[in-house]
């Protein structure tokens, strides 16, 4: 059985990614948003499936072919993760998207909640620094806003999980799969949001948007981050 184990923000294209990954395999389960956590790993790896995608919580995933575990929002925890490192066909991947189509996304879902977007923002800050140092071993690496257009980088990406014969089908979706700027919730049909800067994002001329991402340190992180080797599909 393979395990995965993503780490992505909320709004970073988590589900466009899982999708990716969730098509190569027939069997699988996928626990959404969980706690990561080794004790139910093993407790649930041998109970019977009957849930093939659950949110926030354990259920379980036994003779599957995979079992993808997403972490959203969430510091990572190597000390769990270390419990994780001693089983084997074990993954574990880290997404990031450019700040500011990032963050723009956050500002238009949760409706310019400022606590919510701080809260991402602070957080990019961290999992951009896993990013750029190179001590981070194990993880793979992947930049979004790449994956979302460049079908080679998708398929270094899951390469890198030990898979072959990869088929990926980008228009098929799954369930939390949307774009922030559709026109459900927007009477301007945005192109997709992909390496923008922050002159040139959608909320760049929203005062208080730009007061609260204009900030020195992102600009430096994202600099360094596409100085990087991130675009190759890294793991150390």
């Amino acid at each position: 059985m393979k395990t995965i184990i993503i780490y992505g923000l909320k709004r970073s294209g988590n589900h466009f990614l899982i999708s990716s990954i969730l098509q190569q395999f027939s069997n699988y389960v996928h626990l959404n948003d969980i706690n990561l956590s080794f004790n139910d790993y093993l407790k649930y790896i041998n109970i019977e499936k009957n849930k093939e995608r659950i949110d926030c919580k354990w259920t379980g995933f036994k003779d599957v072919e995979c079992v993808l575990m997403s972490l959203e929002n969430k510091t990572i925890d190597n000390t769990e993760l270390d419990h994780f490192r001693k089983i084997d066909d074990c993954y574990f991947l880290i997404l990031l998207r450019c700040p500011y189509s990032h963050f723009s996304s956050v500002w238009e879902i949760y409706k310019k909640n400022e606590s919510r977007l701080l809260r991402i923002v602070k957080l990019w800050k961290i999992y951009a620094e896993h990013f750029i140092n190179n001590s981070d071993c194990g993880f793979i690496k992947v930049l979004y806003d790449e994956f979302t257009v460049n079908e080679k980088y998708r398929t270094n990406v899951i390469k890198k999980l030990g898979i072959d014969n990869i088929n990926i089908d980008v228009n098929k979706y799954i369930q939390c799969q949307k774009s922030s700027f559709n026109k459900r919730r927007s009477k301007i049909q945005y192109k997709k949001q992909v390496y923008r800067t922050l002159e040139n994002c959608v909320f760049k001329d929203d005062e208080q948007f730009v007061k609260l991402v204009n900030d020195k340190e992102i600009n430096n992180l994202w600099d360094l981050l596409k100085k990087s080797d991130i675009l190759s599909v890294s793991i150390c």
